[in-house]
């Protein structure tokens, strides 16, 4: 079976990343909308094939189309994806999820009404040098995890599309680095611990020159897990030198870490530095999508996952918001 996807939205993302994992899983993308039909349009002649549709609800009900990637403005998300669940549409969503909980709730209540698969498009947790790391916790090599550090970081929405100027307004975005980034970073922490997100306090750095709420360029969360472990998460927009990442694990026999100019390495309490072995292909949230829609088989990534980063990073908002620690039920 040959899964046919609309694709909403051809901005930067959609052209960039899911037309590639899409085709790569062996999608055929057959319906192409934007707010901008020229995006579409130029979408639709990289792909090769597929017809351009003028409005996104038109999309979602085509009986030619099987499933929906929702690659819009964060605003839109919930409303997008709930019509194309309803019509019986899986559905792929681009992060966040949502721009709140209540947004990923109506979300997963509209998918599980018809039966249909969402899945949240967060690849973070299959880049490879995470997945060792992963592993490495999940076999026991670090003893009890007690603490984290966790960063993500790059030079602003322009640095990766320089047309996406809806990234700087908070009523398009829902918010600005922390949800951006911060929720890749969140869903990381939470898929190497195996271990839910229990409290937040955050500190936001307003974005300069734009005094909206809920727009930062810099936002720290300090999180507590089920678990008890303890850490911080960061995520940046004003990194001037790329992309830029970071993971570090701490537990009661060993240590873990990586970044961007380091491997995955364990390190023991002689202190010994042991490189970690690197999966080649980790897999990605295109081809799981596709696959549990060909197959039933449950996504590496939920729902469930993409709710647990949005509400972790809505938490972090409260927090900066009132200079509290808040508590997630």
């Amino acid at each position: 079976m040959t899964v046919r996807v609309a694709v909403v939205g051809c901005g930067s993302i959609a052209r960039r990343a899911h037309l590639p994992g899409l085709r790569q899983a062996g999608a055929d993308v057959v319906a192409f909308a934007s707010r901008s039909r020229a995006s579409a349009m130029a979408a639709a002649a990289e792909w090769g094939s597929g017809e351009v549709v003028d409005e996104w609800q038109d999309a979602v009900t085509r009986s030619d189309v099987d499933a929906v990637a929702v690659c819009t403005p964060n605003r839109l998300h919930a409303e997008i994806a709930v019509a194309a669940a309803r019509a019986g549409k899986h559905v792929l969503v681009e992060k966040p999820m949502g721009c709140t909980v209540e947004e990923c709730d109506r979300m997963m209540a509209a998918a599980s009404a018809t039966g249909v698969v969402l899945v949240p498009a967060q690849n973070m947790r299959f880049v490879p040098p995470f997945v060792a790391v992963r592993d490495a916790v999940a076999a026991g090599r670090i003893g009890t995890a007690t603490g984290f550090r966790a960063a993500l970081g790059h030079g602003g929405p322009e640095s990766w599309g320089p047309a996406s100027s809806w990234f700087r307004d908070a009523e398009s975005a829902g918010g600005g680095a922390l949800l951006d980034l911060g929720v890749h970073v969140v869903d990381v922490v939470r898929s190497v611990l195996a271990d839910d997100v229990v409290e937040v306090t955050a500190f936001l750095q307003p974005l300069r020159g734009t005094p909206g709420p809920g727009v930062e360029d810099e936002g720290m969360a300090l999180l507590r897990l089920r678990g008890g472990a303890v850490g911080s998460v960061h995520a940046s927009w004003a990194i001037r030198s790329g992309r830029d990442y970071l993971l570090s694990v701490f537990g009661t026999e060993a240590a873990l870490h990586l970044d961007t100019r380091t491997p995955p390495t364990l390190f023991t309490a002689a202190g010994e530095a042991e490189p970690l072995p690197v999966p080649d292909d980790a897999g990605d949230p295109y081809r799981a999508f596709v696959q549990a829609v060909t197959t039933g088989t449950p996504p590496p990534v939920t729902a469930a996952d993409g709710r647990a980063a949005v509400a972790a990073v809505c938490a972090a908002y409260q927090s900066a918001a009132t200079g509290k620690a808040i508590a997630l039920p």
